[in-house]
Parts: C-alpha cells; sequence; structure tokens
C-alpha cells in the first residue's frame, strides 16, 4: 500500500527537487544569505505558556530570525482562542495556537491562514507529553472511571475537549457525561490538588510538575488514543497581514520550520531553556511536515463534538506551501525492530519530505536507516528517541541493527 496524504507538499515543488536531498530540505528551511545585514522587521508571536512553543524561543537564541530579517516580539496568552480573537483585532501578525482554534476561526469567518505547522501529539501514555492527571489518591484509575466527572481544560471548545471527547468515546465511555471546567494551564495543578476538579487536561511542564511535585497520575493519553502522532499545534497568520506581507511571512516560515527541526535534533538546547528542577520534561515531535488526512481527521471530531458547526475550508486555512508529509514510527529493541505509518508496516511511499520519530529501546541495537540519499542512524550504546526529517527519493530503503543483521526491514519509494 503506497502512504500519502494529499496533496503531496508545496505547489510549484518539481522533479529537480527530488533530485537532491540539500534542494528538497531547502523548500523547508529556505536560503537566508545577506538577510541579516537588512534592517530587522518586527514580526508580533501571540504564543501560549507552554513547552511546546520553545522552538520559536530557541530559533530566537540561535539568530534563526534575525538572519532572515526578523525581530519577533512575544506575546503571551492563555488558550488558543484568546490568541485568535487578538489576532481577529489585529493585536499580533502570527499566533501559536492548537487546530481546533483554528477550525474555529475558519468556519467562523475570521480570516487566518497557516503559517507553518508545529508538532504533534505521542502515540502512547508512556510517551505523550499532554495527558490526563488526577490525584494519586483519587479513585479514578481508569478512562472508564472518567464518566460523569469534571475536567480541567484551558479553553472550551478548544483542543482539550475536543480530543477528550473523542478519546472517551474511542474507549467506549459516553463522551457527553463528563462537565468541562476552564482553567489556566498554570493554574490546573492547585485545582487539581484541592479537589476543585476529578482530572485535568495538562500540557508539559505542567504535567510533569504534577507529577514530581503533587503525585499525581496520568489516566488517560487522549491523543494517542485517537490516533498517534495527532496534529496539535499550528503557527497561523492574519490572513491580511499575509498579504500585505508576503515575502516577510515566507521569512517567518522558514525560519520557524528550521527553528522546530533544530529543536527536534537538540533536545537538550530546549530543555535549558526550562528551570532545572522541571528540565526532565516529555517532548514532542516537532516537524515542518503536515499530516493533512489526520487533520481532517481532527476537524471531523471538532464538528461532531460542536466545536464547529461545518467543516473548514482547508484550501483557505492550510495553503500550498506547507508541506505535507507523513509521520513514521521507527521502534528497536533487543530482538525486535520496525518502521510503521500509524500501526500498520511501512511497504510503500511516496517520494517526498516526511518525520521518522524513532524510539531505540536497546542499548546493544540501533536503528539504521539508509537509502537514496538518506543514511541516518542511532548510537548502539545507548538507548532514547530521535527524530529525523528526510526527503524520500525514489528507490529502495533499508532499516536494520549495526550490531545484529536479521534485524532488519525495508521498503520501496515511488515518484
Amino acid at each position: 500500500m503506497r502512504y500519502r496524504s494529499t496533496p503531496r507538499r508545496a505547489t510549484g515543488l518539481t522533479f529537480a527537487l527530488f533530485a537532491s536531498v540539500l534542494a528538497a530540505l531547502t523548500v523547508l528551511v529556505g536560503s537566508s544569505s545577506g538577510a541579516s545585514e537588512r534592517a530587522l522587521a518586527t514580526v508580533t508571536v501571540d504564543t501560549l505558556p507552554i513547552a511546546n512553543g520553545f522552538p520559536l524561543d530557541l530559533g530566537i537564541q540561535k539568530g534563526f530570525f534575525e538572519k532572515r530579517g526578523i525581530e519577533i516580539k512575544k506575546v503571551t496568552l492563555q488558550s488558543g482562542n484568546d490568541i485568535v480573537l487578538a489576532l481577529s483585532n489585529n493585536n499580533g501578525d502570527i499566533g501559536y495556537i492548537g487546530w481546533t482554534p483554528a477550525f474555529i476561526a475558519n468556519t467562523s469567518g475570521i480570516d487566518i491562514v497557516t503559517a507553518a505547522a508545529s508538532e504533534v501529539e505521542g502515540t502512547n501514555i508512556a510517551d505523550n507529553w499532554q495527558n490526563l492527571m488526577v490525584k494519586g489518591s483519587s479513585s479514578i484509575r481508569t478512562p472508564q472511571d472518567l464518566a460523569g466527572k469534571t475536567i480541567a481544560v484551558n479553553a472550551l471548545k478548544g483542543v482539550g475537549e475536543v480530543v477528550i471527547r473523542g478519546a472517551l468515546k474511542a474507549v467506549g465511555v459516553d463522551p457527553n457525561s463528563i462537565k468541562l471546567v476552564v482553567i489556566p494551564f498554570p493554574a490546573m495543578r492547585t485545582a487539581l490538588a484541592n479537589g476543585q476538579v476529578d482530572a485535568a487536561h495538562m500540557p508539559e511542564p505542567f504535567m510533569s510538575q504534577a507529577m514530581n511535585q503533587d503525585g499525581a497520575r496520568i489516566v488517560m493519553a487522549p491523543g494517542p488514543a485517537i490516533m498517534p502522532f495527532l496534529p496539535n499545534g499550528v503557527y497561523v497568520a492574519r490572513t491580511s497581514w499575509a498579504k500585505e506581507n508576503p515575502a516577510l511571512a515566507k521569512q517567518f516560515r522558514l525560519a520557524i520550520n528550521e527553528s522546530l527541526i533544530y529543536a527536534q535534533g537538540h533536545p537538550d538546547e530546549i530543555r535549558a531553556l526550562l528551570p532545572a528542577a522541571i528540565r526532565d520534561i516529555r517532548l514532542p515531535v516537532w516537524s515542518p511536515i503536515l499530516d493533512r488526512k489526520k487533520l481532517l481527521k481532527l476537524a471531523q471530531l471538532a464538528k461532531e463534538f460542536g466545536a464547529i458547526q461545518r467543516l473548514p475550508d482547508f484550501t483557505k486555512l492550510v495553503p500550498g506551501n506547507i508541506s505535507s508529509g507523513v509521520i513514521l514510527k521507527g521502534d528497536v529493541g533487543a530482538t525486535t525492530i520496525s518502521l510503521k505509518l500509524d500501526k500498520s508496516p511501512v511497504k510503500t511511499l511516496a517520494a517526498g519530505a516526511d518525520t521518522v520519530a524513532v524510539s531505540d529501546r536497546s542499548s546493544k541495537q540501533s536503528f539504521h536507516l539508509k537509502g537514496p540519499g538518506v543514511d541516518k542512524k542511532t548510537g548502539m550504546k545507548k538507548s532514547g528517541k530521535i527524530t529525523w526529517t528526510v526527503v524520500f527519493r525514489p528507490g529502495t530503503y533499508r532499516f536494520y541493527s549495526d550490531a545484529n543483521p536479521k534485524l532488519k526491514g525495508s521498503f520501496k519509494v515511488e515518484s
């Protein structure tokens, strides 16, 4: 089976891009020679107080925006819906929000357009960074125990509500039986600890703080319960601003794409932006690649649970210059190795840029991905997680362990 969301990637990408991995990655992160010599243009970015937005901070720190002629002015708000409201009132040029607020804006006549992709949720309760938390002493032990309970979310009709209701439905719990209470992320720990709510939908770093300092427990990972690598965050721009400043909007997209790729490859530098006591948090998979098929599924859930009344106009919300692709899950253990798209082994892919998230669970094995233009591998002396954004060209690709030739697999890439 060939896996690919539609459309494949940015409008205007030609076959020539497939001739070189460097050329294709340039589509994602661009070229910026000479930009730093120009006067800087200020771009106001409304963002959220969560670790998922840190690639923006790291990109500023590394000079990715400055070298493209951009100075970032950050404004922190408490929810994606707050950011959409701010953008609609011209209080900001670009906003970092969840996809559900983006859907709401699009279907409510608020003109925003995707500036860049951002991050996705994890694959299970062990690696997800945004989960439903309960007190350590709570009688709630399973997702089924959440029926009829009060749950804190940072906004109604937002990301939290949609994924919680969608996940509960997926595990056989009436999604309409719960009561949702709006509480800002920074205040959720206190609300949970004092019994104001039965559970809280917390992202990092609040989730790890609740576990390490309050003894809270994870009872459910809503995103992965719906599907692996569920799209979560997105950078959107006011459509009028993007039309009036097309070159600046493009340079922002290239700079944030570079920031996302760099952040994914340098998690220690992301952690360094956090207080020392909470640096060991779970991080998302950041990627400039957008899986449009999963995005449609998320939009359908948003419609089902009343966040929106109709499906978004994706031709307006997500333009062709946002690279489309998939996120693959690589895994290697002491005796097994695999590469999957969702839950199915990868046999055939369409050519183009994709993200590969690898879980190396063995200190004696490695995950080595090799084929036309790609030669990536994890170390054999340590285990952990690593993510690559690569460009697949037509041909055969192999994945194997350098320590054990019996651990191997392959797939074909077609143009």
